[in-house]
């Protein structure tokens, strides 16, 4: 398990020192193991004096990285962001280049492996609601099938992130409309959600006892974390609210769901790739699909449009 330099943690107190919150402290510490787990193998033997000597190549070989990954542009910009305040504390060279650089990275271009088939898709969402057949024990999964349905669901309709699925509250979902909400800097995004997810929506929403349930029209999450061992949904009790599903374990649960289903790797990654695409064949437009689906740059567009044409090609 990688750990942080002391010259990092020294970083990390000065945050906490000036009163960063705990959730914050957090992240920032997630994003800072990737590049340091990162730096580990791109440099041998790294030490303090390693990264004050970093130069713009080696910034742009880890965002090439970060990209070849397949994480998404605003991801990439967050750790971009955290790195730089790092670099900046210890007065590194690079420090004010990085945002730069994290955008200037090439994308890859994309091949079938970066997007889910119709055949796959419906075996996950068949596997999804098999229940565990358990002899000794519960399954806590059974518990959860039309909760992990409805979030993969959205996912592959909508193009959604993890990070997304997490920050759904249930001001933002309509149950008697059927339509969800997204916050978007321009403009709220406003989707009709399919009445099948709707059902699945609303079975889930009601398996939760009443006292853990999220209250309508509120800041309540809609996807609520379970605990495996005493079978039960979570409730944070400081914040007198239910506790949302954690982002790790969104991506976790997919993960799990997948292997069960027997199919190759497949990630929230592909389920939005796919989503993008279908919407471009559709004929939306640039800016509807950049609204949409919250891209802030045309280049990650045009991957798109360049594997859309090759198809159509060949």
């Amino acid at each position: 398990m990688i750990t942080l330099p002391d010259y990092a943690l020294d970083y990390m107190e000065n945050l906490n020192q000036s009163g960063r919150s705990k959730l914050t402290l957090k992240q920032y510490e997630s994003d800072l193991k990737k590049f340091f787990s990162w730096l580990d193998i791109y440099k041998e033997n790294t030490t303090f004096e390693t990264i004050k000597a970093l130069r713009a190549d080696d910034i742009r070989a880890y965002f090439h990285y970060l990209k070849d990954k397949q994480l998404s542009q605003a991801t990439i910009r967050r750790l971009a962001s955290v790195l730089s305040r790092l670099m900046i504390y210890h007065q590194c060279v690079c420090a004010h280049e990085i945002h730069k650089l994290a955008e200037a990275a090439p994308l890859r271009s994309l091949t079938t492996k970066d997007f889910i088939t119709s055949k796959e898709y419906n075996k996950l969402l068949k596997y999804l609601l098999i229940k565990d057949i358990e002899i000794t024990k519960k399954s806590a999964r059974n518990y959860l099938l039309t909760r992990n349905w409805t979030i993969v669901s959205l996912l592959k309709t909508f193009g959604l992130t993890p990070i997304d699925v997490h920050s759904i509250k249930m001001k933002d979902v309509n149950l008697a409309q059927g339509e969800l909400t997204l916050s978007r800097e321009e403009a709220p995004l406003i989707l009709p959600i399919p009445q099948d997810i709707m059902t699945k929506l609303r079975d889930y929403y009601f398996t939760i006892p009443e006292a853990f349930r999220p209250k309508y029209y509120s800041n309540d999450p809609v996807f609520i974390a379970f605990n495996n061992i005493s079978y039960s949904f979570q409730y944070d009790y400081d914040r007198q609210k239910p506790k949302a599903l954690s982002v790790r374990a969104i991506q976790e649960m997919i993960k799990d769901e997948v292997r069960r289903a027997g199919l190759r790797k497949i990630s929230a990654v592909n389920f939005r790739n796919t989503a993008i695409l279908e919407t471009l064949a559709s004929g939306a437009s640039d800016e509807k699909i950049m609204h949409q689906f919250h891209l802030t740059s045309e280049a990650a567009l045009r991957r798109y449009k360049q594997y859309l044409l090759n198809n159509m090609n060949d």
